[in-house]
This record gives C-alpha cells, structure tokens and sequence, in this order.
C-alpha cells in the first residue's frame, strides 16, 4: 500500500459536497500529522508508529467471537486483547479501519470510545504497567473489494462465500488489533455461522454447537503468528480431505466451481511439497493441519495464511488443462506452502523485509517443483518467468534495488512487484550458487531453527548463511540488495593456430546504476560439429570480479563457435552475445543445430534484442519468429517466441500507416503458417513428430491474439460454432470467451451478437467478467465512455472484480483514437483516485488505461498527467510512468 497524497479539490458539481468533506479531511489529517506525537487519522501505519508500539507492547493474545449470521451486510463481533505494557505514560492505539465501535472496556473500566474510523484510541488513564485487558464490541461491513473479509454471492446457484484477505494491513477491518508483523500474538476463535456452513481458521475447531438455526464453533487457542495471517473463511464449501504423513489436508472450493478442481492433481503436489520441505528445513511442518481454500474475486495469485492458504480461481481451467497450468498450480501451491516455515514461522520485522519472504518462497518452490513434482526442466521456466521478467523490470524506470525503506503501509506497493519477487529469487538463486547450494540450504534450515516464532531482519538471515559458508558476505549484500540495475556480460575472445589464446568476460552497467558485481556463472563454450549439431567444448564455472574477469582455464581449448557466459542460467545477467557468437546463430542457424531447450531459449533471448542492439533488422527478427513456428517442438520456447510474435505484431500496428504494409505481410504469413500447423489436430508421426493437446492449446491461444484478418477470424467464428472441427481440440469456456473478445476489439461483424449468445449461455461468475471484457473491448466510444463513468464512480462502485476485467480489455492494440478520446477525463481524476479508491484499484487503473499509447498527443496526456508526482500518490506514478517510458519508446519509434 502507498501513502495517500495531500487531497487537491478536483470535484464536480454533483461530486462537490463529497469532495469538500474528504478536503476538509485531508486538510485535518495534514494539521494533526504535523503535530509531534500525535498519529494521523489515515489508513494506514508508519514504520515509526510500529517502532514505538513495538517498544511498548508485547504478549498479546485475542480471543475473538465473531457473529456471521445477525445481520445480512455486516458481521458483529466482540474481541478481547491482551497484553503486557512497559508504561502507561501516553495513549495507545488499537487499529481498526471501517467499522463501528460499539463498547470498549479497558481493564473493567466501561469507556466511551475514542474512535476516528482508523484507530481506536486509548487514554492512558485507562491502562497500566503489566498486564492489560481490552474487550471491544465491533460491527463492520462485509467488504467487497477482496480485502478484510469478503462477501460474495455465487450467481449461479445463489450461494454466499466469505473468506478473508489480510495482508499487508487488513486484518484490522476483521478485528480491532495490533496490526504489525513484529507483533505476535495468539488467537483463540468462536464463530456463529449458517448451519449448513464450513469455517476455517488457523487451528482445527475442537468443538461445533448447534445453536437454533446456526452452529457455534469454536477455534483453541493457536500458535504465536502476525495478524495478516490470521484468516476466516466460511460458507458451503465443497471439501476434499487426505492425509499428508501426520498432517491433515484438506482443498475446498465453491459448489458451483468445485467439478472444474483438478483434485487428485492438487492433493498430490501439496503431499509431495510437505514431504520435501520437512526434509530441506529439517523441520517438520510446524501447525496443526493445512487447508487449502480456493476463492473467487481473489486480489492476487494465493496467500499464506497460516495453516489455511487462500487461491484465485484463475488456479482452476474451466476447460482443458495443459502442462503449464499444471506447473504454475504445483508452483503456487509449492510457494506459498514454503511460507509456513520461511514468512509464518519465522516472520519479517516489519514491510521491508517483504523482499526476502516472498523471492525466498519463489525459488523455494522452484527447487520443490524441479526435485518432487514430474516438472523436472522447471529451470528452463524460472529463467523464462524469474530472470527475465526481473530484468525487464529492472530496465523500467520504477526499477529501485531490492531492499528499500518502507515508511508505511501506504508504500507497500513500493515494494510488491517483480524486483521483490522474480528479482530477489534470481539474485537468491545465484547467491546458493556462489555459496554452494548445499552451504545454502544448511544456512536456511540453521536460520529457521534459530528464530522459529520470531521476527528477523536481513542481517539475521545473512549471517545463519556466512557462518555456514564461512564467506563474509556483507560486500556481497551491499552490491546486491541495496543497489538498483541489472549488468551485462559478453565473452571477449581471441585465438589462433592453437586455440584460443585469450579469453575474457566483460561486466557493464548502465549510467545510472553503476555498480559492477561478483557472481558466479558457468561459461559453456560450443562448436558447430560436422554432423550438423552444436558440440560442447567445456562448460565451467567462473566467478566475475569487476569490469573485466580473465579466463585462464580455457586458453588452449579449440577455438569456439558460440560463446555463452551464463550457460544454464546461474547469474543474474543480461547476456550480449559476441559478433562470432551473433554471426554463428544467423549465418549457421544454431537455432536448429541446438538440443539444449534452456541454451535455445537463451539464444532466442539474444535475437529479441538483436534490433535495438543493430544487429539485425526488426523485420528479419519477425520472419526467423514465423520461420520457427512450424519447426520448434518444445512448449516452453513455443510460448516464449509467439509471446514475442504477438508483441512485435501489436507494435506495428501502433506504429501506424507507415508500418501498415510489414503489418500486414507479417501478420497474414503468421495467421496462415500457425493456423496450418493447428488444423493438423494432436498428432504424433512415425518420425516421432508430434503435437500434443497442451501444444495444440497454446498454438491456438496465441492464433486468437493475433488474428486480424477475415480469414483468420472466420477461422475462429468456425471452432465457435462447431462448423469446424480440429482432430484432438475441446473448446473450453475460457478459449471461447478468449475468442469473443478478439472478436470485440477486431470489431468482426457479429461481434455483439456473439457476445449475447455467449452471455446466456455461461452465466458463472467468470462468464459475467469475461462479457465485461468482451463488451469493454467494443470500438464503440459510447459504451467505452459508459464504462469509463462506471470505472469513476466512487458513490456506487462496481465490485472490484468486475471494474479489473474492464479495464484490463478496454483500450486493445488498434483503439488509439478511442483512447486518446478519453485520456482527458481518465488523467484529470487521478488526484481525486489517489484519495479514494485503494492501492489494487489503482494498480489496475495505471497500468491497464494508459497503456499502448503511441502518439505525440497521448504521451504529451501521459506525461501531463504525472508531472506532480506528490499529488497523484506513489502507486498512480508508480504504473502510469511506466505507460510513459514505453509509449516514449514508442513514439521515437515512429519519429
């Protein structure tokens, strides 16, 4: 979360008497917050307010009794708090954000409660040194933003399901607490909910009591954890249970939702990951029984709540699966379980530490998948996914180094992103590397037994890691984790008669980050052989020092055709390959001499950047991509070349009239060249050629997103209505609305009718999100500025849900002018967005509303529109800056 900005008036005249109210607010907030001492009445909570509660309090326990059922949009509870308090001093403060406070009772004193909406406030007359006990009586509204504890009324079959979101700074909308990770405490539950109702929490429940028309049930008393793990689901979930050892399993999801769960898949990966990590920690799986819930309208992939992990629905294919829905399922599932021991039981002391505890998790669940799942080639993914994706992050201009200060809550966002979680797992990955990978699991499961139950910071992880390595690797951390950018390393090579005489690896960095960094790769060194392929001449580790790092241990071997100083993937690097390098991969096609699918993936990488490096023209890049269409065999490099496909045919579309005709050439030879390859089904030859329904499937989802042309979207209208059948495809629902939307936004001639028919015929949850996109997606200005109205409204708001499918398919790649129509009204709201709609919403808003501009007046819009960083708030500058760079990018393109 990021903290909210000083409030500009920006009001209508129908917005004006809500407007002048949060003003009047806002101009408050900034008088008390100026006064020492004294916390601003804000949603949030600063490092420093936590320091000094921390300082003050500690052994706390809640024991909470929450009431489902009395009321219809809210739910009543009482809590108990107790703690222990060094002073009494000053007043303290119990966070709660959006409710009612009913009664407050401080140690059998009954007080009128001091309540700002934010945080409830205690005198210090009512406390003392020692032992304290707070009961407050709540009410809160259900939310419907996905935070604090959802509601949500299934429109298939009427059923209502609740489940809470409490991280980073949520779990006081469940309850009145102490919200912070440093403060640990422990809860004891009892629940009143509908008879015919599960509820979940953290521990088993020990008892369930009927109760007329409801069940109590009742929680004991659990471990000692931070509030934003705490959880509360409940309603008639379908429950699947197992064992895993000795602990108890169970997966549940919604009735409605619950024959899509690939059960048998799940559970097994969830017995296989608990098996492995109490071997790697050397530690046993430290709660009571572990649930896995999977919920609809979630904000993010999953959540580690303790004992009780919370799953989008995006986990569940309501159609055919495929390999990769598999591995990202066993990734999730493997990552957020590696949470109960690293993030559960030993926690970080407060939001900075946010970095650690999920790029730890991510490789984490990298090393589970490769070593207990069938997904043994998963390195060949995390350089895809992780390394790749943290280093186009680190070229964007929000890039920040990994370990940043975090002041509140409210700059949460600052830190939640692919620097925090592809960036820090791949720097971690090449640290286990540099340390030795079992140095670095020793380090860890020493690090876990040593603070189990406890907070950290960075330096006592890195420590358990330096002792047991016995390599000081303070240096190491300080180029590492406090320094922003990413490097580039090339071979630099000479020979002659005998070889190669000298050998070098070079290390750059970009002007703004200038930091040079000691890592260790592994240097493969190749030749074209005669028999056609790409033979090894010697893979060895390096460690690179500085600008320039000689290699001895090669001179003398022959001298090689291709040069890849991070082979395998071990560094965190960006890779420019050598001019003898280039030359072999365009002049030799190594492409197709290449076994190694990780080494072609590589290379692949290379030819990516080979334009803007000058060293090869966009247009040959475009045509070696549909020349591979039909001759590459692995899935994994399949995704990653029509992914870049897809991006660099939707660029030149941006790019105008100029670029028409190479749009049209290219698009028209890759259109027919992957629909030729999809009509021959799943198949497998006697040369052993083969396309598998998961190839199948990938093929045709990236067919839908490039398909322009009357031919090519009659194609697709064909698999929707059946007149065309594919040897081995099954239409799923997902595919067909995929197919809708394309429809949409290339405005084919039945596009809305489509769109009505698909409408009635799936009426689930996730059918009514896909017809917003698909609707959104319309080139009609009318139904654009319709939505555009609904995605401003803050009187009535949309769930949140929906307003993200909007604005996710709104503005596609050939709707410019639709957008630069409505830029006006969206850049002149942001100052009012930054005030009253949350960090999530806002992400959605700047990252998804302007971007794929490509025009002098819409990047003159843009950046008008971020030239006061301060009053559009941190997360609204955050994603709308990043538009900016690229259609920057863009536009110099086109000039």
């Amino acid at each position: 979360m990021r903290l909210l900005p000083t409030l500009v008036l920006f009001c209508s005249v129908i917005l004006l008497s809500a407007c002048s109210e949060q003003a009047q607010r806002a101009e408050n907030i900034q008088d008390t917050s100026e006064v020492p001492g004294i916390r601003p009445a804000l949603d949030q909570l600063s490092q420093a307010e936590a320091i000094a509660r921390k300082a003050r309090v500690s052994e706390i326990s809640y024991l909470l009794d929450i009431d489902l059922v009395s009321a219809a949009d809210a739910y009543q509870g009482r809590v108990t708090l107790q703690f222990d308090l060094t002073d009494n001093d000053t007043t303290l403060d119990v966070d709660f954000t959006g409710g009612s406070v009913l009664a407050v009772i401080a140690n059998g004193e009954t007080l009128e409660p001091e309540y700002n909406g934010y945080f409830i406030t205690l005198p210090e007359s009512a406390l003392k040194v020692g032992g304290n006990e707070i009961v407050i009586d709540y009410q809160h509204p259900y939310d419907q933003d996905g935070t604090g504890l959802h509601r949500f009324v299934d429109p298939e079959d009427g059923l209502t399901y609740l489940y809470t979101y409490l991280w980073p700074y949520y779990s006081n909308r469940l309850f009145p607490n102490f919200d912070q990770p440093n403060l640990k405490a422990t809860y004891e539950l009892t629940v009143r909910a509908a008879s015919d109702w599960q509820v979940v929490s953290s521990t088993t429940e020990d008892s369930i009591t009927v109760d007329g028309d409801s069940r109590l049930w009742h929680f004991p008393r659990s471990e000692k954890f931070s509030s934003y793990i705490f959880s509360l689901h409940a309603g008639p979930y379908q429950i699947w249970e197992d064992m895993a050892g000795d602990v108890p399993i169970r997966l549940m999801a919604r009735q409605s939702l619950s024959e899509y769960v690939a059960v048998d898949e799940w559970l097994a990966y969830t017995k296989a990951g608990l098996a492995h990590y109490a071997e790697y920690f050397e530690i046993p799986y430290p709660f009571v029984k572990y649930d896995q819930i999977i919920v609809p309208d979630f904000l993010i992939g999953a959540m580690e709540n303790v004992a009780a992990v919370t799953f989008s629905e995006s986990y569940v294919d309501r159609g055919a699966s495929n390999r990769f829905n598999s591995q990202r399922r066993a990734g999730t599932i493997l990552h957020e379980m590696a949470h109960m021991w690293f993030g559960d039981l030993v926690t970080m002391n407060w939001w900075n530490g946010l970095w650690l505890n999920e790029s730890f998790a991510t490789l984490m669940s990298s090393i589970a998948v490769s070593q207990a799942t069938e997904f043994e080639d998963l390195w060949h993914d995390f350089y895809l996914s992780e390394n790749l994706s943290a280093i186009s992050a680190d070229n964007a201009v929000s890039t920040h180094p990994i370990e940043v200060s975090v002041a509140s809550t409210n700059d949460f966002f600052n830190v939640f992103d692919a620097i925090t979680y592809d960036k820090g797992a791949s720097v971690l990955n090449q640290l286990s590397h540099y340390i030795g990978r079992e140095n670095f699991r020793l380090g860890v499961s020493s690090y876990l037994t040593q603070y189990s139950w406890e907070n950290t910071e960075l330096a006592d992880f890195m420590d358990s890691l330096s002792e047991q390595s016995g390599i000081d690797l303070n240096l190491w951390a300080q180029d590492w984790m406090y320094q922003a950018g990413v490097n580039t390393i090339e071979a630099r090579f000479s020979c002659d008669a005998n070889g190669i005489s000298r050998f070098a690896i070079l290390q750059t960095a970009p002007d703004e980050f200038p930091t040079l960094r000691e890592q260790r790769v592994q240097l493969g060194l190749f030749s074209l052989g005669d028999a056609g392929g790409i033979e090894p001449i010697a893979v060895i580790p390096v460690e690179i020092v500085g600008a320039e790092t000689q290699v001895s241990d090669v001179v003398g071997l022959p001298c090689p055709d291709l040069a890849i100083p991070n082979y395998e993937g071990w560094g965190y690097t960006e890779l420019s390959l050598d001019d003898v390098s280039m030359d072999t991969i365009i002049e030799g096609d190594a492409l197709g001499r290449i076994n190694d699918p990780l080494l072609r993936s590589m290379i692949w990488t290379a030819l990516f950047d080979a334009p803007d490096n000058g060293q090869m023209e966009n247009n040959t890049l475009l045509e070696t991509l549909i020349e591979s269409l039909s001759r590459e065999s692995n899935d994994r490099i399949i995704r990653q070349t029509l992914a870049e496909l897809v991006s660099n045919l939707n660029k030149l579309e941006r790019l105008g009239a100029n670029y028409s005709a190479e749009l049209a050439s290219n698009s028209s030879k890759a259109e027919q060249q992957l629909w030729q390859i999809i009509s021959a089904g799943v198949y497998l030859d006697a040369e052993g050629s083969r396309q598998s329904e998961s190839t199948l499937n990938l093929r045709l989802s990236n067919y839908i997103r490039i398909a322009r042309s009357d031919v090519a979207l009659t194609n697709l209208a064909g698999l929707l209505d059946g007149s065309v059948q594919i040897e081995g495809l099954n239409l799923g629902q997902n595919t067909r609305w995929n197919i809708i939307r394309r429809f949409s936004s290339r405005n084919y001639i039945s596009a809305r009718e489509l769109l009505a028919a698909e409408r009635e015929r799936d009426s689930s949850d996730a059918g009514r999100r896909a017809a917003i996109a698909a609707e959104a997606a319309l080139p009609d200005l009318a139904i654009k500025q319709d939505w555009v109205n609904r995605i401003l409204d803050t009187d009535n708001p949309l769930p949140l849900s929906n307003l993200r499918a909007a604005m996710g398919s709104i503005f596609p790649t050939g709707q410019e002018d639709l957008q630069l129509a409505l830029l006006p009204q969206l850049a002149e709201n942001l100052t009012e967005l930054a005030v009253s709609r949350d960090n999530y919403f806002q992400q959605s808003y700047g990252r998804d509303l302007f971007s794929g501009i490509c025009s002098e007046q819409g990047l003159q819009l843009v950046s008008a529109a971020i030239s006061d960083r301060e009053l559009i708030g941190a997360t609204l500058y955050r994603f709308i800056s990043e538009n900016e760079q690229k259609a920057a990018d863009c536009v110099s393109m086109k000039r």
